[in-house]
């Protein structure tokens, strides 16, 4: 790259040969005296109460160290913000794969054995798989005391309601009544696993001290801890969470996995646990992208001008809302039903709904590519019913400079007409197509995140770098990204400088993984430490030297 001397050129991953030589370390390899296997027994029915949970049988199984029901653990729930999910069921259980009862045995053999000999008598309840069903008040309640869970938003007094969204501008009447034309078209979308190679796997040690090690393919290592110390009332600096390559996420480790269970079983045993869900277990009980039903109506000139659209969207938010990073997910990404186009009249509403399926969660853009499939397919639609060519269609409705988001913030750097024109012209978008040739446009556009990311900076007497970062690998290349740019800001070479990821008791804190914003940030924190570090050094220099 012109005018770097270390950014953009070609450097090998830091990373690279101990993953193709198989020396990583995951969280499944952790390696730890006394080591027990853990496993746990999952729910064969998607909605039941538990009439009996009898594990007297695994218990007296060779090789099995402990059994924990969920009549241990008291009721106790977990989630990012809404606390809905029960580390072990002791009531009923609300999908086919909800977690009942967890054992601890020498080998994998045994455990799995032993879940075999736990005796469970289920009471079958009435389900519900349609999310717009389940928001009917004829729908079976999957959560009956839902209004007690800590966590829990202010909502409408609605069925099944997990989660909402409403956001609106203009006059949705008036807009529809000076149209020429209004369409109204119903769209919808799978659930969709993010397909990690790694299952969500842990490895936990208590200390003598009292404190809890865990190895967790984990994308936010400081988010694990706190809600760990929080769902075990123990301080933060209780809980440590140790450095471990992350087999990808996309979005999917950014909360709590089977940590809490591994912990209760350590906690029984006296024995450090590892459990590691099989790929079956991942796609039965991951958090997968929301299934959606989105139906959006829009009013339009003939000339092709827009200028109304309402969006109303169901999406199926499984048996618990654990997952959610926030209540109402993620607002600007519904909002992208409106596409990046000047829309004077809007209204959008999203309705999240409990349902007797898989709870669902983050992945890659959580909410956008659903709405953004939507929104791009009927401007396909409306442009054929008005006979426009859709890139033309997309560029007189295009956003520019100075306009606002549906939540009143103020958009510049608006890159939609010139990036349309560039598209136009690299795909010969004007001429015409050959047999069995295709041809089409979408347009979206998402932010970067921000978050905090803290580095610390060693330089050494012989001239090295270490920098010291809790940014957890998950394949990404941040660490290499990192080193690039301290040896760019230091005027080394890329050699003089050491990446090393640290545990959540010596690295600074770092918001994890997440929208795409780890080299944004650490870029932010590496141009403060070297800024630092060359104030430092220039002090010292001038103390040394005398001028």
């Amino acid at each position: 790259m012109p005018g770097f001397a270390v950014v953009g050129q070609s450097v090998p991953r830091i990373d690279g040969r101990e993953k193709v030589t198989g020396a990583a370390t995951y969280a499944a390899d952790v390696q730890l005296p006394g080591l027990l296997w853990g496993r746990i027994l999952r729910s064969s029915e998607p909605h039941a109460r538990l009439a009996r949970v009898d594990a007297s049988r695994a218990r007296q199984l060779p090789g099995v160290r402990a059994v924990i029901t969920g009549a241990d653990l008291g009721g106790l729930r977990t989630g990012v913000v809404l606390q809905d999910m029960p580390v072990l069921c002791d009531d009923r259980v609300r999908f086919v794969g909800d977690a009942i009862a967890a054992v601890a045995a020498d080998d994998p053999d045994v455990a799995e054995e032993a879940l075999s000999l736990v005796e469970v008598e289920y009471e079958p309840l009435p389900a519900v798989f349609n999310p717009r069903q389940a928001l009917t008040t004829s729908a079976p309640l999957v959560h009956p005391a839902v209004t007690s869970y800590a966590g829990r938003p202010e909502l409408p007094d609605v069925p099944n309601l997990q989660s909402i969204s409403r956001i609106q501008k203009g006059d949705l009447e008036q807009g529809f009544a000076e149209a020429d034309l209004v369409l109204e078209h119903t769209f919808s979308t799978s659930l969709v696993h993010q397909g990690y190679l790694e299952s969500r796997a842990c490895t936990l040690q208590l200390a003598d001290d009292g404190s809890v090690h865990v190895w967790s393919s984990c994308q936010t290592p400081y988010r694990l801890r706190d809600l760990l110390a929080e769902l075990l009332q123990l301080p933060n600096e209780r809980v440590v969470v140790e450095r471990v390559s992350v087999g990808g996420s996309f979005g999917a480790k950014g909360g709590v996995g089977p940590e809490p269970i591994a912990y209760f079983l350590a906690k029984a045993t006296g024995r450090p646990v590892r459990i590691v869900p099989t790929s079956t277990e991942e796609l039965l009980t991951g958090n997968p992208r929301h299934p959606a039903t989105i139906t959006l109506k829009t009013g339009v000139r003939r000339d092709g001008t827009l200028l109304a659209r309402q969006a109303t969207m169901v999406m199926d938010g499984g048996a618990y809302a654990a997952h959610m990073i926030m209540p109402t997910l993620v607002l600007p990404s519904v909002a992208r039903t409106l596409g990046p186009y000047r829309i004077p009249h809007t209204s959008i509403e999203c309705r999240w709904a409990y349902t007797n399926s898989d709870p669902c969660g983050i992945a890659r853009a959580p909410g956008q590519p659903q709405v953004v499939f939507a929104g791009e397919s009927q401007m396909d639609v409306i442009a054929d019913a008005l006979g426009l060519d859709p890139i033309d269609f997309r560029l007189r409705n295009a956003m520019v400079d100075g306009e606002t988001w549906p939540d009143g913030g103020k958009l510049q750097d608006i890159m939609v007409k010139p990036t349309l024109a560039l598209v136009r012209r690299a795909s010969g978008w004007d001429a015409p197509l050959g047999p069995n040739r295709g041809r089409g446009v979408a347009v979206t556009e998402r932010g970067i995140a921000s978050g905090p990311c803290g580095l610390v900076l060693t330089l050494h007497d012989d001239g090295r770098v270490t920098a010291l970062s809790a940014v957890p690998d998950v394949g990404t290349g941040a660490f290499t990204i990192l080193k690039a740019v301290l040896a760019e800001q230091l005027q080394v070479p890329f050699e003089m400088v050491k990446v090393v990821t640290g545990d959540t008791a010596t690295a600074l804190y770092d918001a994890g993984i997440g929208g795409s914003k780890t080299t944004f940030s650490s870029n932010h924190s590496a141009t403060a430490a070297t800024t630092e570090l060359k104030r430092r050094l220039t002090e010292a220099a001038a103390d040394r030297l005398e001028c």
